[in-house]
């Protein structure tokens, strides 16, 4: 098994060199929006020497003009020191969401920032929803498997050591899901990180559903 940093063409794939790429997902037959990104390496150096008690941990239903004002309380909470570098996160992830909603056509984006210390998601699976962003600010990124792999993967699990691909550091990725129609759904896995010390910071955004938390009202 391994995880290639360089993803090679494959069927269903996008690889994109701009946010506006991201929209690639619409097209039928693509499975997953890749776009290849580089954040500034002050941030990296940053968010990699926070103390693990003062990364942030929550969820939050917004709309898309509102995130930077609905996620500064809930920094101030989680005890984010301000900081440049922390506008600069706000800023991504408030950018992400503006990006998000535009593609899927959401008045309301589902954010969910997780800090991660455990083997979360560590099954090959394909996603409940029709579309999905993730991108990993902190530790190892998320891992997929090429579509002619998939229901290998999904079988084998622990056991699987065909062909995996994990997401290059800093990367955004749009996966369309299993309801985005039949025999749709990137299969992808958070990578298994128990025992190695490691903690991840992620960040997910979805569509407003059944499960998301009560919409945020500020003012």
């Amino acid at each position: 098994m391994h995880a290639n940093s360089a993803i090679p063409p494959q069927s269903g794939v996008r690889t994109v060199g701009a946010r506006a790429g991201l929209a690639a997902i619409l097209e039928p037959g693509t499975e997953l929006v890749i776009w290849e990104r580089t954040l500034p390496s002050r941030f990296t150096t940053w968010i990699t020497e926070m103390d693990d008690a003062n990364l942030p941990d929550f969820r939050v239903l917004v709309r898309p003009r509102d995130t930077r004002a609905s996620l500064l309380p809930l920094l101030n909470e989680n005890g984010l020191p301000n900081s440049e570098m922390r506008d600069l996160l706000i800023d991504d992830i408030s950018g992400l969401a503006e990006t998000f909603s535009d593609v899927t056509e959401s008045e309301l984006v589902d954010i969910r920032l997780e800090r991660i210390d455990h083997d979360a998601c560590w099954k090959f699976h394909r996603d409940t929803v029709e579309v999905r962003l993730l991108t990993t600010y902190l530790g190892p990124s998320t891992e997929w498997v090429p579509t002619d792999h998939a229901e290998e993967a999904l079988a084998q699990q622990k056991d699987y050591s065909g062909p995996l691909e994990r997401l290059r550091k800093d990367s955004v990725a749009l996966f369309k899901g299993k309801l985005a129609g039949t025999d749709n759904g990137t299969v992808h896995r958070s990578p298994p990180i128990i025992g190695s010390g490691q903690t991840r910071l992620f960040l997910c955004l979805n569509k407003h559903s059944g499960t998301s938390p009560d919409l945020l009202v500020l003012g």
